[in-house]
């Protein structure tokens, strides 16, 4: 992960605050030797870097690209893209431990707007059906069952289908009825319990407050630092779990993940559409038009759509393509004219961590890996939904080297945050 001026940040990033750059605080921390080094600046990294410099820890964060934030980066104008369809959760323990520090960024509901349904060929509004299925579904489910085998015995099968193909939006599986039951109702509750949000002015925004606290607790972040192989002594991989695994050579980092080809589009308003979001049940595509939730993400008189096409195995992203133009004409008639800008992208374990039946997070790849090594990914053994789980590995692994620097029984020194 190669590199930016040891001992303290390279500037300002572009799309980050003016204010994100090396200060007096900042730079003297980096005088000192840090004992604590994560790879990575993700938001998992990056939360990893806050909990740790709250416990007293010197933090030092190597990132390969430019700037920090990861899957978390967004595009600078006139398009304001995250890396494919972004939200957040509210109702979850992420978003109380950004409460706690003052870390919340603005978010918006998603808009009123009509939002429309493909199945069998044929778009129209969301039928209600389905909603009242999923209200109706048993609280848990079996982990040892598949989501299709469990819903067909509370369920008629179109109705079954109708479901699974609503829970690609969470988890990006080509077929979500494969996924352990537990896994998928567990997220299909938190999907319809109304927490759902969307950071204004993308995820970088979110990706600033956390690289700004960072550093103002005194943790070093080096941008274009590759790192061949873990640091020596206390340190986190706080990357994808597929780096981490050529990392330390550890081929039991693995787990099971999504392909989905992402299409994002700047298209001009005029005569365009009234729908925010659009779910194709029969190719299991999403496409929403973030710039109806926030309109900073796209030119006055343009909007912003992101789409997300779920990739079976040996799908090519021509095809995954193919699949979202022919939706489009369906549902936005005459968008080719009004493409102003695109960027098409095949994203392969970006999706977080799918568990097949018979799994849970439990099973994952463990976050302590040694005395003084963790690995903090989306595909770790944390709870949560998709980005909260690399936030929930961060946590643990930050606790996992502090059980080890601090003697049992003896309270941590230095300890200056929130829980």
């Amino acid at each position: 992960m190669s590199g930016s001026t040891p001992g303290r940040l390279a500037g300002t990033f572009r799309g980050f605050p003016a204010t994100f750059s090396a200060g007096g605080h900042h730079r003297e921390a980096c005088l000192v030797k840090p004992d604590l080094h994560i790879v990575g600046a993700g938001l998992t990294g990056l939360t990893a870097a806050i909990e740790a410099a709250e416990r007293g820890w010197r933090v030092s964060v190597a990132e390969a690209s430019s700037r920090p934030g990861g899957r978390g980066r967004t595009l600078a104008a006139p398009f304001r893209a995250n890396a494919g369809p972004h939200a957040i959760y509210v109702d979850g323990s992420w978003w109380a431990w950004l409460e706690r520090r003052g870390l919340t960024p603005p978010v918006a509901e998603a808009p009123r707007a009509a939002g429309l349904v493909r199945a069998g060929g044929r778009l129209g509004p969301w039928p209600d059906d389905p909603g009242r299925a999923i209200a109706a579904l048993p609280a848990e489910a079996p982990a040892g069952e598949s989501l299709r085998a469990w819903l067909l015995r509370h369920v008629e099968a179109r109705t079954a289908e109708a479901i699974i193909g609503v829970a690609f939006i969470f988890t990006f599986d080509h077929d979500p009825g494969r996924l352990s039951a537990a896994f998928a109702q567990e997220r299909l509750r938190r999907a319809f319990a109304g927490g759902v949000r969307y950071v204004i002015g993308g995820w970088s925004t979110l990706v600033g407050l956390l690289a700004e606290r960072a550093a103002g607790l005194g943790a070093e972040i080096r941008t274009q630092a590759r790192v061949p192989a873990p640091p020596a002594g206390p340190a986190i991989l706080a990357t994808s779990l597929a780096t981490a695994r050529q990392l330390t050579g550890d081929g039991s980092l693995t787990w099971p993940s999504a392909r989905v080809a992402t299409v994002d589009l700047g298209l001009r308003a005029g005569g365009g559409p009234d729908w925010f979001r659009v779910l194709d049940l029969d190719d299991r595509i999403y496409a929403a038009r973030y710039s109806l939730a926030d309109p900073s993400l796209a030119p006055p008189g343009h909007e912003l759509v992101q789409i997300s096409a779920a990739c079976a195995p040996g799908e090519r992203k021509a095809d995954a393509e193919r699949r979202v133009q022919h939706l489009l004409d369906q549902a936005w008639p005459g968008w080719r004219a009004a493409v102003r800008w695109r960027r098409s992208a095949l994203r392969t374990h970006c999706t977080g961590a799918v568990d097949l039946p018979g799994t849970t997070w439990h099973d994952r790849p463990a976050v302590s890996r040694g005395h003084t090594l963790a690995v903090a990914t989306d595909q770790s053994a944390a709870p949560g939904l998709l980005a909260e789980v690399g936030i929930a590995a961060a946590q643990l692994a930050v606790r996992h080297l502090e059980d080890r620097r601090v003697p049992a029984g003896l309270p941590s020194s230095g300890t200056r945050g929130v829980a």
